[in-house]
């Protein structure tokens, strides 16, 4: 680890040669880096593998990532962190999947400022994308993004949840609408959208969904 974080020309000519820890890993953990990867791809995030990024907290597991600007200043990382999924335990918690990071105020405020770019006023969730099924996952993921993209505020459920503990996260966070995406719904390209303020729910095609939500953000 210590030959990883090191600076020196030396030190990073051995580091390129050596061992890539992502091509050894378990069954288990290259199926969640793949997941990982595919997210990101869904996403349109750019990412860079580094076999050489160290992070200093021992209680990460899996995932450690860095954030960077797209214009390097001498200082460039915008935040950092990791999956620690089993320091909770560890602190005689219940078994708890976790991610955090740390970030600096000033270095975000510098890169906003090196860019033009002012903080945007955000609008409270609209909308809760729900999937029901681990092959509807990636599909959840893609529309939430596009939701995003279009403007609208929405929110997804974390993790693996069962569509019943979905329904209920979304109701505890006060949306007006939820979308719950399946097999079926992918199969013929639309959703079901469910109104939480009546519990209607009907099947409507995604060119639909931005219109209805377009006239419900005015």
């Amino acid at each position: 680890m210590r030959l990883l974080d090191c600076k020196n020309d030396s030190c990073r000519r051995l580091a390129a040669s050596a061992p890539k820890s992502y091509e050894e890993l378990c069954p288990e953990c290259a199926e969640h880096f793949s997941k990982l990867k595919t997210f990101l791809t869904v996403l349109n995030l750019p990412y860079e593998i580094d076999h050489c990024l160290v992070r200093g907290l021992d209680y990460y597991t899996r995932t450690v990532f860095e954030i960077q600007p797209e214009i390097e200043g001498a200082q460039s990382t915008i935040g950092g962190g990791g999956r620690y999924d089993g320091l909770i335990e560890e602190l005689g918690g219940k078994p708890t999947p976790a991610l955090g990071f740390a970030t600096g105020i000033e270095r975000i405020a510098a890169n906003l400022k090196r860019q033009n770019l002012s903080v945007p006023t955000t609008p409270g969730p609209l909308i809760f994308v729900a999937y029901l099924g681990e092959a509807a996952r990636e599909a959840a993921v893609n529309l939430c993004s596009q939701l995003r993209k279009s403007g609208f505020a929405a929110l997804q459920a974390p993790g693996s949840k069962s569509l019943k503990a979905q329904l209920r996260q979304a109701n505890s966070t006060g949306v007006r609408y939820t979308v719950i995406i399946g097999e079926e719904e992918i199969k013929t390209g639309t959703v079901q959208l469910r109104d939480m303020t009546t519990s209607q729910q009907e099947n409507i095609s995604a060119e639909q969904l931005k219109i209805l939500l377009g006239k419900s953000n005015q």
